[in-house]
C-alpha cells in the first residue's frame, strides 16, 4: 500500500514542473523587447595645425623656444646680412656694359715724374744736394774701389773638447776647376809622433775631388800633423 500511494505523487510533481517550464517559455516568447542602446557620439577630430594670429606674443615666443633649427646656422638672432641696394636695371648687363678704363684708349697717360739727371761723379752728387756750397768737391777725386783679393779657400781648425781655435788662414791657389762646392769638415788626431792615420770626413762639400783635394792639403801642403799638439781636432774648410 506504501508504494502504491508514493507513485501518484510523483506523476503529480513532474506534471506540474513541465507545466511551470511551458509556461515560463510561453512568458519568454511574449514578453516586450528593449530597445537597442544609442550609438556613442562622435568626438569631432581635433585639426593638427592651429592658424592663430601673428601678433600674439605668447604664440611666437613659444615657437623661437620650440624652434628645430640648429644653433650653429645663420639666423637672425646670430648672424646679420648687409642690406645690398638693387642694381640699376638700366642696360643690357645692369650697369655692367659701361666700361670704366684707367687710361685713354689712345694714349697711355701714368702720370710719371720728370726724369732725375744721374750726376757724372761723386763730387757732382755732393753739389746737388747743396748747391749754396762754392767749394763743394774742392780737392776731390774719385778713388778707385779695390775688392778684396781672390783666395781659393779658408781653414779653421778648433779642438774638439772645448772648441778653442788653434789655427785659422786663408788658402792660396786655384782649387779643382768645378765652383759652387759647400763647406767640409774633416775630424783627426794628433799624437806626439804626428798625425794618427787619415783625415777623416764628417762633412762632404759635394764634390770627390775637392774632398781628396782639401785632405792631401791638409796633410801633405799645410803638415797639420807636425804643426798641432797631440789632441783631437776638427778641421773646418769653405770658400
Amino acid at each position: 500500500m506504501t508504494v502504491m500511494l508514493r507513485t501518484p505523487k510523483r506523476r503529480w510533481a513532474v506534471a506540474g514542473a513541465g507545466a511551470a517550464a511551458v509556461g515560463a517559455l510561453v512568458v519568454l516568447l511574449f514578453r516586450h523587447a528593449t530597445p537597442p542602446s544609442p550609438p556613442p557620439a562622435k568626438v569631432p577630430h581635433r585639426p593638427t595645425v592651429t592658424l592663430v594670429n601673428a601678433k600674439d606674443q605668447a604664440v611666437n615666443d613659444e615657437a623661437v623656444l620650440l624652434d628645430p633649427t640648429p644653433l650653429f646656422l645663420p639666423t637672425k638672432w646670430n648672424a646679420t646680412q648687409r642690406e645690398l641696394a638693387p642694381p640699376d636695371p638700366v642696360g643690357r648687363f645692369q650697369g655692367f656694359d659701361a666700361p670704366k678704363l684707367s687710361f685713354a684708349e689712345n694714349e697711355l697717360n701714368l702720370g710719371l715724374p720728370a726724369p732725375i739727371a744721374v750726376p757724372p761723379g761723386p763730387a757732382e752728387a755732393v753739389a746737388a744736394d747743396a748747391p749754396t756750397a762754392v767749394l763743394a768737391g774742392f780737392g776731390r777725386v774719385d778713388v778707385p774701389a779695390v775688392g778684396p783679393a781672390a783666395r781659393g779657400a779658408f781653414v779653421e781648425i778648433r779642438t774638439a773638447g772645448d772648441g778653442r781655435n788653434v789655427l785659422a788662414q786663408a788658402i792660396p791657389g786655384a782649387l779643382p776647376g768645378k765652383a759652387g762646392w759647400a763647406p767640409v769638415e774633416f775630424v783627426l788626431r794628433v799624437d806626439a809622433a804626428g798625425l794618427v792615420g787619415p783625415l777623416v770626413v764628417t762633412e762632404r762639400s759635394g764634390l770627390e775631388e775637392v774632398d781628396a783635394f782639401f785632405a792631401n792639403y791638409l796633410a801633405r801642403t799645410l803638415r797639420v800633423g807636425e804643426r798641432l799638439a797631440p789632441g783631437f781636432y776638427r778641421i773646418c774648410v769653405g770658400p
